[in-house]
């Protein structure tokens, strides 16, 4: 397995559709869905699609109750298989075309950068300047053997992306930039965790 795509969700019965369609159908990229007790029938929903899509290789967990996103996506990491793994937001999605060519590029090194596009149209290039800035994991491809022990803090709402990649860059990692648009930032968003945080809701 290539890349295991992980995914947590909450709450979004329609939004993760989107998602679980921009996924490239193929053998050596496996998708990794965990519900965190939702309550509007976002697992049903998940259940139904691999039912009805057996040409995606998904298997979709269950929390039974709300633990949060950190702690959602720390039980997706241990079930990974792939030789790298990638965060894609359950209410975000994949530019699939150019995410299959940048699964294609992936080169062994342990942090592989792809660009994003906002709902704006704004396209942000990550370079070596930048990259430090956009911290999410939705950004990269870590390489999950030279991620192995690293954690997200599960005591804290938001932002817990940030203490991930700080732990991954004390490890010096080797890096790759793709250069490609691979990746649909669903900002800004209504309600999302990135809006009620810089609300200081969070």
């Amino acid at each position: 397995m290539k890349v295991s795509i992980i995914t947590p969700v909450w709450n979004q019965r329609e939004l993760v559709v989107r998602a679980l369609d921009s996924i490239p159908r193929r053998l050596d990229v496996e998708a990794l869905v965990r519900d965190d007790g939702s309550t509007d029938g976002t697992l049903d929903v998940l259940l139904e699609y691999k039912q009805n899509h057996p040409e995606l290789n998904l298997t979709v967990f269950s929390n039974g109750e709300n633990k949060g996103v950190a702690y959602t996506k720390n039980r997706l990491l241990e079930s990974a298989t792939g030789e790298y793994f990638h965060v894609l937001d359950s209410d975000d999605y994949l530019l699939t075309a150019e995410y299959s060519k940048a699964v294609d590029m992936l080169d062994g090194s342990d942090i592989c950068y792809m660009d994003f596009r906002r709902n704006d149209g704004f396209i942000t290039n990550l370079t070596d300047d930048n990259k430090n800035i956009f911290c999410a994991q939705i950004l990269r491809f870590i390489r999950t053997d030279f991620a192995k022990g690293i954690q997200f803090p599960e005591h804290i709402r938001a932002a817990d992306d940030w203490y991930f990649h700080n732990d991954c860059t004390q490890r010096n990692p080797t890096e790759q930039f793709l250069h490609l648009v691979a990746y649909h930032y669903n900002f800004p968003r209504e309600g999302s965790l990135s809006d009620l945080k810089m609300k200081g809701l969070l």
